[in-house]
């Protein structure tokens, strides 16, 4: 590896990782060569001992969009720019603004590469435009004749069919190696990280850009991942804090909604419970043959009995929750998740309140889209529910 650096290192590392790696491993491999390319030449400084690293200047000049981008995340969390900042302090916000910065870093890139000849698109743009438009005139026309003839479940199943047959298309704007980016990615390919590479080594960054771990420092800072903690500043010196579940499936509930959901529960509970006395009532114990019948009862009133008890469990923490007052918490947003699913999608967010463990709440969808982390955040929650009464962004 380090006879063939001296040709490869005329790119930059992450255009070694835009010519090799996958379109999904683009962003997390070369925004880490970046970094640590940007610590081989002195523009950061990692301490791997103590897991951090740290701009000895906050505004460095001559660096490439690219790598001002992956310089500002690594920065962003840090006052002034300039003090050490734990590799896992490193944070692109939440899901949605890590997509996006993801999708930025890779345009950057590719307006990069492109501009130095090492890349291009898979079809010219003309060629692709051509494509589209025979394909759109054929699946619109397919439909109509479809629906004219009477048959709407036809034309439904070529709009899906067409949804399908667009993939393909898709992917001929993705960038390919072009002219001598082919032959430097047959080049990159080849690298390997080697024993002794650390921080400061100009091949390490290479060796990160294929898709080699650097083992004193872990994996990338800005791949995807969910992490059981998060780290925090509130006062001062970064700690890392647990970031954990509420108790039990009804948390974030309502004090009124938890009460409101005893009316049905109880219906349905009460109707439970005639039945297992009726059967109860008519069993022979003493026959032998019902003896899966005895099993089978027996194995109905202990779950009634354990949902009446987790019933009772719910309705108690409403009715405690509606005369009780909300406890405040307040700090700053060290954690933000959105779950999506098919009926709704879900927000929450954690924030440091001083404790070892952060709590995650749910919150409103417009709050969430206003949140970046290490804003403050006051909530007004429930004590036992957890459910945010009251939500806003306050200054320190």
């Amino acid at each position: 590896m380090v006879n063939s650096l001296t040709d490869l290192a005329a790119e930059r590392p992450a255009l070694a990782a835009l010519l090799v790696q996958p379109p999904s491993r683009v962003a997390a491999a070369g925004a880490y060569a970046t970094m640590l390319d940007l610590v081989a030449r002195g523009v950061l400084a990692v301490d791997a001992a103590a897991g951090t690293v740290q701009a000895p200047q906050p505004d460095p000049a001559g660096l490439a969009p690219f790598e001002k981008h992956v310089f500002d995340a690594v920065v962003a969390r840090e006052p002034g720019r300039s003090g050490p900042i734990p590799l896992g302090a490193i944070d692109l916000g939440s899901p949605e603004q890590s997509r996006q910065w993801h999708q930025r870093f890779t345009d950057l890139l590719g307006e990069t590469a492109i501009a130095r000849g090492l890349v291009r698109p898979r079809a010219p743009l003309g060629v692709r435009v051509v494509l589209w438009i025979v394909f759109t005139v054929l699946w619109v026309g397919a439909v109509a004749v479809a629906w004219q003839a009477g048959r709407p479940q036809l034309g439904i199943g070529v709009v899906l069919a067409a949804c399908l047959v667009s993939l393909p298309l898709r992917w001929l704007k993705r960038l390919v190696p072009h002219g001598r980016g082919t032959q430097l990615a047959a080049g990159y390919a080849r690298l390997r990280a080697e024993p002794g590479m650390g921080p400061g080594d100009p091949r390490l960054a290479y060796a990160v850009a294929v898709g080699a771990g650097p083992p004193s420092l872990g994996t990338s800072p800005f791949a995807y991942g969910k992490q059981a903690f998060a780290w925090s500043r509130r006062d001062g010196t970064w700690r890392r804090v647990a970031v954990v579940d509420g108790r039990g499936f009804s948390f974030g509930w309502s004090p009124w909604a938890a009460l409101g959901s005893l009316i049905p529960a109880a219906l349905f509970f009460g109707i439970w419970l005639v039945l297992l006395r009726m059967f109860s009532a008519d069993l022979d114990v003493g026959q032998v043959a019902d003896l899966w019948l005895v099993l089978l009862l027996g194995a109905g009133w202990v779950l009634w009995v354990l949902a009446v008890v987790g019933l009772a469990r719910i309705g108690w923490r409403g009715l405690h929750d509606a005369v009780h007052p909300a406890r405040v918490v307040a700090g700053p947003v060290i954690w933000l998740e959105s779950d999506i699913d098919e009926e709704n999608t879900t927000y929450r967010v954690a924030v440091d309140d001083g404790a070892d463990v952060a709590v995650r709440y749910q919150i409103a969808a417009t709050l969430y889209h206003q949140l970046r982390k290490d804003q403050w955040l006051r909530l007004e929650v429930t004590p036992k529910l957890g459910h945010v009464r009251r939500a806003e962004i306050v200054d320190r």
